[in-house]
Parts: structure tokens; sequence; C-alpha cells
């Protein structure tokens, strides 16, 4: 994920309501894993970028005896940076790096057998991951049914998935079987 893609996630988060960076982390953890790469630490130096460079605001906050906690908070430039970053998201398609190709390159220092039996197991993964998708409510947005922004992610995770489904079939039907 480039650092970008970076900034418009945690700046996009940040526009619905300010948050300290558990919150961002427990979030992205519980919700966005198809969508991101994007770890605590990497989030965390992030949001440090970000309030250095004037685009997040934080302030510390205490609640009981629990520890102070960073809240963050988008300012102007934050919001307008974001606005930024999406149009430039959603107008440019972005470059497909695949990195289990890297494997498939590779493939034939493998035994036949061998290559067969992890093609077919990159099947089921492939499987249960369209499966887990499917099961993804799907939301009443201001574009319609179906259309809300979370929709659309899984829906084009959804048709690169069973495209690559399909084309893996394809390649498995062909291969010789031993």
């Amino acid at each position: 994920m480039n650092p970008d893609a970076n900034t418009l996630l945690l700046l996009g988060l940040l526009k619905g309501q300010s948050q300290h960076g558990y919150q961002l982390n427990e979030f992205i953890e519980r919700n966005l894993t198809r969508f991101t790469t994007l770890k605590k630490a990497t989030a965390y130096a992030a949001l440090d970028r970000l309030e250095k460079s004037g685009l997040i605001e934080a302030r510390s906050e205490q609640a009981g005896n629990r520890p102070t906690r960073r809240v963050y908070t988008l300012t102007p430039r934050g919001e307008a940076r974001f606005l930024e970053l999406l149009r430039a998201h959603l107008a440019r398609p972005e470059p497909l790096a695949f990195y289990g190709d890297l494997g498939l390159m590779f493939l034939s220092q493998l035994p036949p057998g061998e290559v067969l039996e992890l093609l077919a197991a990159r099947a089921r993964h492939l499987e249960a991951h369209i499966t887990a998708l499917q099961a993804v409510p799907v939301h009443e947005g201001a574009l319609g049914r179906g259309l809300y922004g979370v929709d659309l992610a899984v829906s084009r995770q959804l048709a690169l998935l069973r495209a690559e489904r399909d084309w893996l079939r394809g390649v498995l039907e062909a291969l010789p079987q031993r």
C-alpha cells in the first residue's frame, strides 16, 4: 500500500469523527483487513507524520483512571488533502501487482504433483474469501442500495476474486494430472 493510500485511509476515518490511535487501529483490524495492509506501527508513524504536516491535530484526553490518550482530529487542511486524494484514487486505476504472481513465475521449480496441491489449496482459499465477502451486509447509502462506498469496495473485491478463481480453475484443468 502506498503512503497516499495510508493517508487517504486515516484522513477518511478521521473525517467522520475524532478518534484516538487505538480506536483507529481497532476499526481497521476489525473491518478493513480485506482492503488494507496497514499495520499498527505504520499507522502510528503515519499519524505522527500527518500531525507534523498539519493535516491532523492531536490533543491529550484522559477518562477516569485510564492512561492519557492522544485524540486525533482532521484540520481544514487535512480535509482538503483528503478530498484531493479521494478524487485522485477514484479517477485513476491502481497498478496491479499481485505478490502471488511471484510464486507462479517459479512454480516449475517444484514437482508437478506438489504444484497441483498448492494451486488447489489456493483455489480453496479463494472460495473461502469469496464466501466471507458474500456474507457482508449490503448498505443503503446516498447513491442507493448496494452503491454505498463499502458495498462498491466489497463488490470490486468479489469480482476480482471470482475472476482469479475462474482463471485458476482453467489452469488446474489445463495442467497434467499426475
